[in-house]
């Protein structure tokens, strides 16, 4: 069966804090498909008028439908018990609105669900190319993975050949309205919040209907739904930032991800805000290229200091390596982190800080009657002698 362009559409689902995202994921639609002729579906849960401006220039058919809490406990046909409950605080209702996607089967030939954390990098056309549906298989071992989940639906007679999926990409054909409709899925989302604490209420539902109702899925290549943390990502289509780490809050990938930065510029230019809040991953990881430099420079000195203080060093002494700072602590075996030794990088190369941050008081007066200076400021000393009195110290706190 073949659809036409214009009976297709995008879906996306936000909240008003995430306008940003799905106009960088219109925005890289645009740049990849300028000949695309389908529809755009943004459910929202309050998205304002302004941020429905801006979002309606990144695209030419762009409609904007609520999908709020009361909707979603509606279609749930449930109250908000601790499970849900919990899941919308962490999310919000929009988490399931992917269940909604058979329901636009009303206005559109096919419908394509994109998680707001994509870039499209290529042209995406040949995702289009299914009748029922269509979804990237999670890799080998997913299914032992959830077979304590699974085994919670054990009554439901399910085809071997069905796989799981990763819910960024979902694609929903009139094919699938033989078969069964959201009202269907939402069941089975009752029924694994009632039966199973697990995020993805959002992906089993499909995998369980499709593989009970002999449904046929049209598995897409990893290129289609590529995990930004999966090596091979400079062939993807489009790229998915799966976790935390996001084109927008993540130093790593605003650096290796500057078309993502040109999309969200395109929203700016039409009215939409730029992503406004915290970086993450800025310490390891720092985007000014003199802190970068700085970092690097660092953590290469103190490497170069351990390889040749640890053939001397006393036994019980782990370095954070990892550190790009002035400072290398020297953790204690059997200790917590934040008791330790400290070594300071100091102007001249041949002298170094040394200090210990302890917390016991009777600890302290030790480690500063054996090596006096050493609590306080810092103690300066040669670095050939830093082996010698770390043994001391050590020696004195125990």
């Amino acid at each position: 069966m073949s659809f036409t362009a214009s009976s297709r559409a995008i879906v996306l689902g936000i909240t008003p804090g995430l306008d940003f995202a799905a106009g960088a994921v219109l925005a890289s639609l645009r740049a990849q498909e300028p000949d695309f002729a389908g529809h755009v579906v943004i459910l929202h849960d309050g998205l304002t008028q302004a941020q429905q401006a801006a979002l309606a220039q990144m695209a030419p058919k762009v409609q904007f439908r609520v999908f709020d809490e009361a909707t979603l406990l509606a279609r749930l046909k449930m109250e908000k018990i601790p499970q849900l409950d919990g899941l919308l605080h962490r999310f919000s209702p929009l988490f399931l609105a992917k269940l909604m996607l058979p329901d636009l089967l009303e206005d559109f030939a096919q419908v394509l669900w994109l998680d707001a954390d994509m870039l499209i990098r290529r042209p995406i056309t040949a995702v289009w190319d299914f009748d029922c549906l269509t979804w990237r298989p999670l890799p080998n071992g997913a299914m032992e993975r959830r077979a304590r989940i699974l085994a919670e639906f054990g009554d439901l007679p399910r085809a071997a050949d069905v796989p799981l999926l990763n819910g960024g990409l979902v694609g929903v054909a009139r094919g699938f309205l033989d078969h069964a409709g959201s009202d269907d899925l939402f069941a089975l989302a009752r029924r694994v919040l009632m039966r199973c604490k697990t995020d993805q209420v959002d992906e089993l539902p499909y995998y369980l209907l499709a593989a009970t109702r002999a449904m046929p899925v049209k598995p897409l290549p990893l290129a289609f739904n590529h995990p930004v943390a999966m090596a091979g990502t400079a062939g993807a289509a489009i790229l998915h930032a799966i976790g935390r780490h996001k084109f927008w809050n993540a130093t790593p990938l605003i650096a290796a991800c500057p078309d993502w930065q040109a999309h969200q510029a395109a929203y700016v230019a039409a009215g939409g805000r730029a992503y406004d809040g915290p970086l993450l991953l800025e310490e390891e990881y720092p985007l000014r290229l003199d802190k970068a430099l700085r970092r690097a420079d660092l953590r290469a000195f103190w490497e170069e200091i351990y390889a040749q203080l640890r053939p001397k060093l006393p036994p019980g002494i782990l370095p954070d390596l990892a550190t790009g700072q002035s400072y290398l602590r020297l953790f204690l075996q059997g200790r917590p982190d934040s008791q330790h030794l400290r070594l300071l990088r100091l102007f001249n190369p041949e002298r170094m800080g040394l200090q210990a941050h302890l917390s016991n008081t009777a600890e302290k007066a030790r480690a500063e009657a054996a090596v006096p200076g050493v609590t306080g400021g810092a103690l300066t000393l040669q670095r050939d002698r830093v082996p010698v009195v770390l043994r001391r110290l050590l020696a004195a706190i125990g």
